[in-house]
């Protein structure tokens, strides 16, 4: 590549090999949906490695999308690590492919179809069309080039995390009546109309065969959910400890058994309480990004949590005012209005969420504390590791609000941050103890309990820097302490058995 920079530089021969490249593996992938019809009669094992190929396409389609709206709305910002950067541009692509799903739901069911492979087939050749600077730019491969700096250690945990993550996936129900589907997936009606108009869409290929579509939309609720949220825990991870703790914070979340007995009970809960997550990167990342620009980020993704929860848009004005009036308060005033007016589009398509909502019941879905103390403790007892969260509270306490104690003067993290942390925590569980009890039960709880039990062994891990075969050593035994009681055989054989005789609605509904 560096020689199409030079003066006489075979371009011509670059930009073809670039095109032929391009275009030959997007339309291949264009081309799954036909292959995903075609497998109708195989194995189910089979249909779920092909639309897991698919929603990769769309994944694909949604961060070059974000980095097309980042090129042309000229936005630089500053990541804490590759990570962010990914998170961010999926994030902008997701948003802005659902305004563009939605609008195009409107056109009539006889000619959308060739509005949708036509928008496609355009956006491939947009995005395969060579030019200088896409030869010489980055490619998505190489967003993930931390993966190259990992040790032997924290690959193997990284794998044992996928693994698990993997084999956790729930026993989905299959149903003829996609209105059913909506019931179950939504009862007390929380979602918007434009999640679905944007979920059909989305599926549009498999809309005459309602088994595939009833697949496509669970797997996209597991996936699609619980990848942005792990990418967003592991984002907020690394703002406060190291990469090697931050990839174990990952398997601690995703072993314990409560991840997967909370599928079991509510297959998805992925969908209801995973945002809170997000909510809190965003606002950390905006601080960080250094950038007005970053309300467009925060707006958007805001509406995406509208749309899933109307509920969250507390969380919106909240997190705005945090911004302005704290976060940011180094800033002038002109860099904060220009934030807020980049905001105004999420902001916009919030209340335009909200008043095409058939019913709004703000405050009936709370959780008392006596509850939610309840709740904490039972995720505890399902797991041993989770016994450092108490450690790690005392911690951050003496930490933040004692900064001249010297039994913690080793531990290198940033106070302030540490401490703007602890004001979005509270403003969680003040959203779940009044308004709605998602942003702090199941996922919603489960990271603020993993973040807690980290603390401890970053103190551990400053504190012997430069012991580097006892940290090892240590690093080995927390591993195994996680996955001792992961109860991995339970997580397969409940797949085996997912695969082998899937759930009808009966057994589904007397779970």
């Amino acid at each position: 590549m560096e020689n199409t920079l030079v003066k006489n530089s075979s371009i011509g021969w670059e930009k073809s090999k670039f095109f032929v490249n391009r275009a030959v593996i997007y339309f291949s992938f264009l081309l799954l949906p036909v292959w995903i019809q075609k497998s109708i009669e195989v194995n189910m094992f089979v249909q779920s490695l092909l639309m897991l190929a698919y929603l990769m396409f769309m994944a694909g389609q949604w961060y070059l999308l974000g980095k097309e709206i980042d090129y042309r709305l000229k936005i630089y910002f500053r990541a804490n690590s590759t990570i962010d950067r990914i998170l961010y541009r999926l994030i902008i692509g997701h948003a802005t492919m659902m305004i563009l799903f939605n609008l195009m739901s409107f056109i009539p069911d006889s000619i959308v179809r060739h509005f949708f492979w036509g928008f496609f087939v355009v956006v491939g050749l947009f995005y395969s069309w060579p030019t200088r600077g896409k030869i010489i730019e980055d490619s998505v491969s190489t967003q993930f080039t931390e993966y190259k700096y990992l040790d032997s250690f924290e690959k193997t945990v990284l794998f044992l995390t996928l693994a698990m993550f993997f084999t956790s996936m729930p026993s989905f129900p299959f149903l003829n009546n996609l209105e059913t589907f909506k019931l179950i997936v939504d009862p007390e009606e929380k979602m918007n109309g434009q999640l679905w108009s944007y979920l059909q869409m989305n599926f549009l290929p498999f809309r005459r065969f309602p088994h595939l579509i009833n697949l496509g939309w669970s797997m996209h609720f597991y996936f699609v959910n619980f990848v942005i949220y792990l990418l967003a825990f592991y984002g907020i991870l690394r703002f406060f400890i190291s990469r090697r703790l931050s990839i174990l914070g990952l398997f601690a979340l995703v072993s314990t058994w409560s991840f997967a007995l909370f599928l079991k009970k509510d297959t998805y809960a992925c969908a209801s309480t995973t945002f809170s997550v997000l909510w809190v990167w965003s606002i950390l990342w905006c601080v960080k990004s250094a950038t007005y620009r970053s309300g467009l980020m925060y707006g958007l993704l805001c509406y995406i949590g509208v749309a899933f929860n109307y509920n969250n848009v507390f969380l919106f004005p909240v997190g705005l005012a945090l911004l302005y009036f704290y976060f940011m308060r180094e800033t002038t005033d002109w860099y904060r209005n220009q934030f807020v007016r980049y905001t105004t589009l999420g902001m916009f398509l919030i209340l335009m969420t909200l008043l095409t909502h058939i019913d709004l019941r703000f405050f009936d879905q709370a959780m008392s504390f006596h509850q939610f103390h309840v709740y904490l403790s039972t995720l505890i007892r399902r797991k041993a590791f989770y016994a450092l969260s108490y450690i790690g509270l005392v911690t951050y306490l003496i930490y933040v609000l004692k900064p001249k104690n010297k039994f913690f003067s080793v531990l290198n993290i940033d106070r302030q941050r540490l401490f703007e942390l602890g004001v979005l925590v509270l403003c969680l569980v003040g959203l779940g103890l009044f308004v709605d009890k998602d942003a702090i039960r199941g996922f919603g709880a489960l990271w603020i309990m993993v973040f807690f039990s980290l603390l401890p062994l970053e103190w551990i891990f400053q504190s012997i820097s430069r012991l580097r075969s006892r940290r090892n050593f240590i690093y080995m035994i927390y591993v195994l302490v996680c996955l001792l009681d992961s109860h991995f055989e339970g997580r397969v054989r409940m797949l085996y058995n997912f695969y082998q005789s899937p759930p009808d609605i009966v057994e589904f509904l007397n779970r």
